[in-house]
């Protein structure tokens, strides 16, 4: 790999997946990217701004501002206008010395420079977004001569929250209608999810597009925002990741993979969801007792749902019903987070309908002797019992050393002696928490 020096900007290169997009973005009517910061996102909005030229209008992610007064401006419209924009992006970007991502126009003049037919849409579309009405007054109200200013509800729009400003930025900067392709970065900048879902549904929305955007051709959209992917069309979100200086992007080619971007931009966490991480289906009363007890102690910082069957004829039930709230196993986060534990001793076809209804072989976890007390600390039972000794198991009493006691008994014993440092013996540690560990450290569909 390459070192750069202190002061060098860094050699870019673009994969064929990355180079196909490029060519072909301008015939999409709508195009997501996602991905990690610094995966090259905002360079593929600015190459699209550079190759398609005069006619992209880029939107840049530090478009923050606030004014009081709506500056006077100098007619230059058409494409003159458009040309020295261009050009000034372009050159900026290339003789910039850091990563800079000012937006070409501020908020200020591109209101001042609408034409009035276009600010009445303006007011229209911002009211139907967050219920406010914006108008344009004067500062003195009897006098036509004095400068206007933006109001809402009433009030100046310098003392709005800067949510409704990076809003309005976003809405007066597609209404632009001497451009055909608008590229936005980071559309979701400073504003609310509540807000981000009814911008997001009124931008996909098609009669929208016709009745205020006719002009648009092609609109690119570079979010960590779940709520600005397509769902209605997953082909049209990207996956862009940088294998050292070259950009890559995957196209989303089924709902699976946008469940797997969704999982990724919610920072491969199910507890973001209040979710829990993990849901293990075991077959009774003491397993669930003692395994529920030993994920606390063993990862206390994770939400771990362990379910009781009673029986393991109940299994297969217990699972159809978590399908029934998760949706298809396979598909879904929960695919590699559902595990079943299983005496040795269970009926004949059950891990066969378990793998039918879509649990992987792997995630059945069948003990290798019956009965859950073979998995509990060897030191505890030898406390508990006084002796070490082999475990006889006959009915509901559990034996060793000629001391008996009942599996409910046992097992509250056990559990009031479990900690962080408990010694599970190793078809425990290997075959189970191992495998929990395992999606907890490194959670990916």
């Amino acid at each position: 790999m390459r070192v750069f020096q202190f002061d060098e900007k860094p050699v870019v290169g673009l994969s064929q997946t990355t180079e196909k997009f490029l060519s072909e973005a301008e015939t999409y009517s709508l195009s997501v990217l996602c991905g990690r910061n610094n995966c090259g996102k905002s360079y593929i909005l600015k190459t699209l701004a550079e190759r398609i030229g005069e006619a992209a209008s880029y939107l840049g992610p530090a478009r923050y501002q606030n004014f009081t007064i709506l500056a006077p401006y100098q007619p230059q419209r058409g494409r003159k206008r458009r040309i020295q924009e261009h050009q000034n992006f372009i050159s900026n970007w290339h003789n910039q010395s850091q990563n800079v991502d000012n937006s070409p126009r501020n908020l200020q003049s591109a209101i001042a420079e609408m034409s009035d037919a276009d600010r009445a849409i303006l007011i229209e579309i911002m009211e139907v977004l967050l219920g406010v009405k914006m108008e344009i007054r004067h500062t003195v109200d009897d006098n036509e001569m004095s400068n206007k200013y933006v109001s809402v509800d009433g009030h100046n729009i310098s003392f709005t929250s800067s949510g409704y400003r990076l809003t309005a930025s976003l809405i007066t900067s597609l209404l632009d209608k001497e451009y055909q392709v608008y590229l936005i970065d980071e559309p979701e900048l400073g504003i609310s999810p509540e807000v981000q879902g009814i911008i997001a549904d009124f931008l996909f929305d098609s009669k929208n597009r016709t009745k205020y955007f006719a002009h648009i051709k092609s609109l690119v959209l570079a979010t960590h925002s779940t709520i600005f992917l397509d769902r209605k069309n997953f082909r049209t979100n990207y996956f862009v990741e940088k294998n050292q200086d070259e950009i890559v992007m995957t196209r989303a080619s089924s709902p699976a993979e946008i469940n797997k971007i969704h999982f990724f931009l919610l920072g491969n966490r199910l507890e973001h969801l209040y979710l829990p991480s993990s849901i293990v289906i075991v077959e009774g009363k003491t397993d669930h007792q003692f395994i529920e007890r030993a994920l606390i102690t063993r990862f206390p910082d994770n939400q771990i749902s362990v379910v009781s069957a009673n029986t393991d004829n109940r299994v297969k039930e217990v699972l159809k019903m978590a399908q029934s709230l998760l949706g298809d196993i396979q598909k879904g986060p929960f695919r590699n987070r559902v595990f079943v534990i299983l005496d040795s001793r269970h009926q004949t076809s059950l891990i066969d309908q378990l793998e039918r209804m879509g649990l992987p072989k792997e995630q059945i976890i069948v003990w290798s002797q019956n009965g859950i007390e073979h998995c509990y600390p060897r030191q505890i039972l030898q406390h508990i019992f006084g002796a070490e000794g082999p475990i006889s198991i006959s009915g509901d009493v559990v034996e060793i050393n000629a001391v008996r006691k009942t599996k409910s008994d046992l097992a509250d014993e056990v559990v009031a002696r479990l900690t962080k440092d408990s010694q599970f013996p190793e078809e425990f540690e290997c075959r189970f928490l191992s495998k929990i560990s395992e999606t907890i450290e490194h959670p990916t569909l």
